[in-house]
């Protein structure tokens, strides 16, 4: 359905730091055909990895500082927005405020992580911010989802009203690749460098690989916000496999990491979706990674590929067989890429979110 008007939509976020929901974001606006997209931001993050290139013609509008809650009262008030789409607590919140004071735009909000959930993430924080942004989405107008576990999350944890959260999936560009050239055993895991990422189980598990005596790499890519790198690099060499991995920055083309890898190992105990995980299907790489949802809302099990992250023993047997035999590597990597193919394409996501978009202005 094409709108002969497009709608002005504004999406909010806190920073266009180059991270999961940031990199989704940009892709569903460079596919959004119907309406047109206005970003306001509190840091445009130009001096780091940031998404601002990859938002194509799409106004920016950013503001710095104590007054930049004043300076998005002011837009929203002078322009003629229908929808204003928050991302991530921070913008929850600002829009929030604004929609008590300003009634007459509709206020979504997308959900892209269980917030304070996490290994280490601050329990008195989240008590007080679970109070506020409880009540903030209550008084939204929708709530999307990003995966069904988030989506009973809200609902059955959080106590947010069922009839205002709707699912939606992250999607991704589908490219017709060419068969993946093998790397000669190369394990890959990227991430932010965070404890519930599963950094530690990883390493437990290819350590094992040097007592089985297989050759393997292992390429270790992520930011270390948090300064918790020196952990790994300790543990890495208490395991005695230095030899065996090595660290890197985020990479800007995440496609220049998976063409040095051949599987990526991803044991992560907590995910809003985990789009890198996709990423990795999408590039032709096979996956093993934790049986947790959302990533097993999207990842064929056919080949036992989602894994208890703490058997360290079955997932090096499995990584193994993975990397050494390579019909196996091809029937898994096969079964995973055909799962995704339609229902979690960026295609399917844009389409998805219009549509909901058009109801929300229609209600």
């Amino acid at each position: 359905m094409r709108l002969m008007n497009k709608p002005k939509i504004l999406y909010v976020l806190p920073t266009l730091k180059k991270d999961g929901a940031e990199v989704q974001i940009s892709s569903l606006i460079n596919n959004l055909d119907n309406f047109e997209i206005e970003i306001f931001t509190f840091d445009t993050y130009e001096n780091g990895d940031s998404i601002q290139k990859m938002l194509g013609d799409a106004v920016i509008n950013s503001k710095k500082g104590f007054s930049n809650i004043l300076d998005l009262y002011k837009l929203i008030n002078n322009s003629e927005y229908k929808i204003v789409h928050s991302h991530l607590p921070k913008a929850d919140f600002y829009v929030g405020i604004i929609k008590i004071l300003k009634q007459s735009f509709i206020h979504l909000i997308s959900v892209h992580a269980q917030y304070g959930t996490r290994t280490n993430e601050s329990k008195i924080k989240y008590l007080i911010f679970n109070f506020f942004w409880k009540f903030t989405l209550n008084r939204s107008d929708g709530v999307i989802a990003i995966s069904k576990k988030i989506h009973n999350w809200l609902v059955h944890e959080r106590s947010i009203n069922p009839n205002l959260v709707t699912t939606i999936y992250y999607g991704i560009k589908i490219h017709t690749r060419s068969k993946k050239s093998f790397n000669n055993k190369t394990i890959g895991m990227a991430a932010r460098m965070l404890p519930w990422k599963g950094w530690v189980e990883v390493i437990n598990a290819v350590a094992l690989l040097k007592k089985q005596n297989v050759d393997f790499q292992l390429i270790f890519a992520g930011s270390d916000d948090a300064n918790y790198k020196k952990t790994l690099v300790d543990l890495v060499n208490k395991k005695g496999i230095q030899n065996q991995v090595s660290f890197h920055n985020h990479y800007e083309l995440i496609d220049e990491f998976f063409s040095q890898i051949d599987l990526f190992l991803f044991l992560s105990e907590s995910e809003g979706f985990g789009l890198v995980v996709l990423e990795a299907i999408e590039n032709n790489i096979p996956v093993i990674c934790s049986n947790i949802e959302p990533l097993s809302e999207f990842v064929d099990n056919t080949y036992e590929t989602l894994v208890d992250s703490t058997n360290s023993e079955k997932i090096a047997n499995l990584t193994k067989n993975i990397l050494e035999n390579e019909d196996f590597r091809s029937k898994v990597q096969t079964k995973q890429k055909e799962k995704i193919i339609e229902k979690f394409s960026i295609n399917t996501a844009s389409l998805n979110h219009e549509n909901y978009y058009i109801k929300l202005l229609n209600d």
